[in-house]
């Protein structure tokens, strides 16, 4: 089926501008959302020992924050600006580094979950051999992640490097993947990419499922148990999000007929509501670790009791005045004391 022109208005833009302009806050929402909880993560980990994990999960827990916060600066934020333009208005540079972003970071961003969930259970399955792990080597791993991702990348700049588009339907950039080679290169990046390491998380994920079943009939470490719990709704959650839009694409390439066709609801409506709802994998995973992991949790209500000390210390009466209680009561009465005088008479 050859594709139409996704960049026309008329034919695939939302012409109702009530939706358009909830749809544009569903977005301010997720921008909003990823830019605190994900900055928050990255400073908890990095600079509080807000994460006492394993080591190479606390540093697979920056890169996914940090890929996480990539995708709301490069892919969120363009697309905030397109649907309250009502149309692409960031130039032609960003324009293409929105394309390739989206395609890159998506390819980051499992490889990472599948990191995640499989050094996990690396960790449960060879406990002497993880002591050994450090963070460098996590890094290092990450890393490989990061440089991977670029395979499919380079294929797209290879074969054609301006095959990308404005699509109205999602208010974003993307490849089109228009050249005849894509109807045999794509089928291979998508297995290498995407099917094989989606397969990795589901059966590792599966795996922590029943190790963490009968780590909670045993009652075991709790730290452990949070490592566990924490690296299982990770993944679960981006299985979620990502589930409609493997469906939409699997309709895709079966043939059906009113998946042919390019106005129908399902490559309109469809196609934009699945492709929304990915990003709920950006913004889910600041409530997982508040949930889970009881050292995050003390570093927010540590951070809120220091919000909370500096806005009350700007209310502390000048030297020279005190603020004096009467013994068993709960009036307050201001007296005037000597510099360097700090007692109250009762």
């Amino acid at each position: 089926m050859t594709e139409p022109d996704l960049s026309n208005r008329t034919e695939f833009g939302l012409h109702d501008n009530s939706l358009r302009y909830t749809w544009a806050g569903y977005n301010i929402f997720i921008l909003l959302s990823s830019l605190l909880g994900d900055t928050t993560i990255l400073i908890a980990s990095l600079w509080y020992r807000g994460f006492r994990l394993h080591r190479v999960i606390v540093v697979i827990i920056q890169h996914i924050a940090l890929c996480d916060l990539l995708v709301s600066a490069l892919v969120v934020f363009p697309r905030v600006v397109s649907l309250l333009a009502d149309d692409w208005v960031l130039g032609a540079t960003w324009k293409s580094v929105g394309a390739y972003a989206i395609y890159y970071l998506n390819a980051v961003s499992l490889l990472l979950i599948a990191c995640m969930t499989s050094s996990k259970l690396f960790l449960l399955k060879f406990p002497i051999q993880s002591r050994s792990l450090s963070a460098l080597r996590g890094h290092i791993l990450c890393g490989a992640m990061w440089v991977l991702s670029f395979v499919p990348v380079v294929t797209v700049v290879a074969v054609d490097k301006d095959d990308y588009v404005f699509d109205h339907r999602t208010y974003d950039c993307r490849l089109r993947f228009s050249a005849p080679i894509w109807k045999k290169v794509k089928p291979v990046l998508v297995g290498v990419y995407t099917l094989i390491p989606l397969v990795l998380v589901v059966v590792t994920t599966t795996s922590l499922l029943v190790i963490a079943r009968s780590f909670a009939r045993r009652g075991g470490d709790s730290l452990r148990w949070q490592g566990i719990v924490t690296t299982i709704l990770v993944a679960a959650v981006y299985c979620l999000s990502i589930l409609p839009y493997t469906i939409y694409t699997f309709i895709g390439y079966s043939g059906a007929q009113f998946a042919d066709n390019p106005h129908s609801f399902f490559r309109t409506h469809y196609n934009r509501i699945v492709k929304s709802f990915i990003f709920i994998n950006t913004i889910s995973n600041f409530y997982i670790y508040s949930l889970t992991v009881e050292s995050f949790r003390e570093f927010l209500w540590r951070s809120r009791l220091n919000v909370f000390r500096r806005c009350t210390e700007s209310e502390i009466p000048p030297r020279g005045i005190s603020l004096c209680k009467a013994p068993n009561t709960t009036s307050t009465t201001v007296r005037n004391v000597g510099y360097g005088s700090t007692s109250c008479s009762n």
